[in-house]
């Protein structure tokens, strides 16, 4: 049968974290990768809508001279949602773009000091930012604020999806050493691309 690597489905994608046995944390972060996966998707379907919405609004403004008075808000607060929701599970996976050039250069120890660094700035950066988004979309509901223009939506809204995305992010930071299922099959796929690379073949 073919060698080529198949790519895995969302939910079942691997993690480069060690691996640490828990027998409460190692579900935890495994339904984590679940959860956060689940909000990829929704992205990924948005993404969609969102592409519907835009070729309908270029056809009535364009075509029809009657532009679309809630096209622009909801295509604002839709590529919010987008980047909110997919981040978590795109760190989760560890598929997001690696600037490694010196990275890989160094040695396991070094690796480890640099991944403490990042992984604790991250953190640190949603929990600040996460929380003030709550603070903000508290503020923003109590006080009924609403976007500009003939179509108005709350202002909250906004801030509860950044809320959201990046206290998620943090649990993922958080969680992500105590990962079992997605770390196995990161083993699996890593002795792979090692027989592959060896010349070797797949049943």
């Amino acid at each position: 049968m073919s060698n080529e690597p198949q790519q895995r489905p969302i939910f079942h994608q691997p993690s480069k974290s060690p691996r640490r046995n828990n027998r409460v944390l190692g579900p935890l972060a495994d339904a984590l990768v679940a959860v956060t996966a689940g909000m990829r998707i929704l992205s990924g379907v948005i993404i969609v809508i969102l592409m519907f919405v835009t070729a309908y609004d270029v056809i009535m403004r364009y075509i029809f001279a009657q532009p679309l008075e809630w096209s622009l808000p909801v295509c604002m607060l839709g590529l919010v949602i987008i980047v909110m929701f997919a981040v978590p599970n795109i760190a989760a996976q560890r598929s997001h773009i690696a600037m490694d050039l010196f990275y890989r250069k160094f040695s396991a120890r070094g690796k480890l000091v640099a991944d403490i660094i990042t992984n604790t700035a991250t953190l640190l950066f949603s929990i600040v930012v996460g929380l003030t988004a709550v603070g903000a979309s508290a503020n923003f509901l109590a006080g009924g604020l609403r976007t500009s223009g003939n179509f108005n939506l709350p202002v909250w809204i906004d801030y509860a999806v950044v809320a959201v995305g990046l206290l998620v992010l943090a649990l993922v930071v958080i969680l992500t050493p105590w990962q079992t299922r997605t770390s196995a099959i990161a083993g699996d796929n890593e002795d792979d691309a090692h027989d592959i690379a060896r010349g070797g073949t797949h049943d």
